[in-house]
């Protein structure tokens, strides 16, 4: 059995967490709620984006790789050479534009933030088997900071979207 504050062996201690301590941790709740939402929200936007970029390329290429064969011949005209170089073209560029976009990568990025949900733990037990309010919160908060600078910003408009449905009161989080 825990000892009482005052040393008397056998009372069951008194726990140092108030409602402010629980509040204060429901609220960085609500907030990681909101960002792990925004992140996923942004990974299935991303792989959307690199599905949308990705199938054309294929097709493309395909196109050109098999035309190449086709000009070989003398018959083809000029306005079928002239679509198969534009088509050419664009599978390039598409191409180009999904490596420098990285939405493949930039999915995965989002999808491993919204991943943490250390603070949900924290507040399904009782107050007498959490220990000291201010080692756990500075715990949390370090988390939390460390999370934040290794996530990719989200845009003002979903963070705002977001902040309003989860009840959060502060700027969007930025990396």
């Amino acid at each position: 059995m825990d000892q009482a504050a005052d040393g008397e062996p056998g009372e069951p201690r008194e726990s140092a967490w108030t409602d402010e301590t629980e509040q204060l941790l429901r609220d960085w709740r609500n907030r990681a709620h909101a960002s792990q939402t925004g992140y996923y929200t942004m990974a299935d936007r991303f792989r959307r984006w690199n599905y949308w970029l990705g199938i054309p390329v294929v097709i493309g290429s395909s196109i050109v790789g098999t035309t190449i064969f086709a000009s070989l011949k003398d018959d083809v005209g000029v306005p079928a050479r002239v679509a198969f170089g534009s088509i050419s073209i664009l599978a390039a560029v598409l191409a180009s534009l999904q490596t420098f976009l990285r939405f493949a990568e930039s999915a995965s990025i989002h999808g491993a933030s919204a991943a943490w949900r250390d603070i949900e733990s924290i507040l399904a037990l009782p107050r007498e088997l959490l220990g000291d309010p201010k080692v756990c919160v500075d715990s949390v908060r370090k988390e939390m900071n460390k999370v934040a600078q290794k996530s990719p910003e989200l845009n003002e408009r979903l963070w705002a979207s977001l902040a309003k449905r989860f009840g959060v009161n502060e700027p969007a989080p930025t990396a």
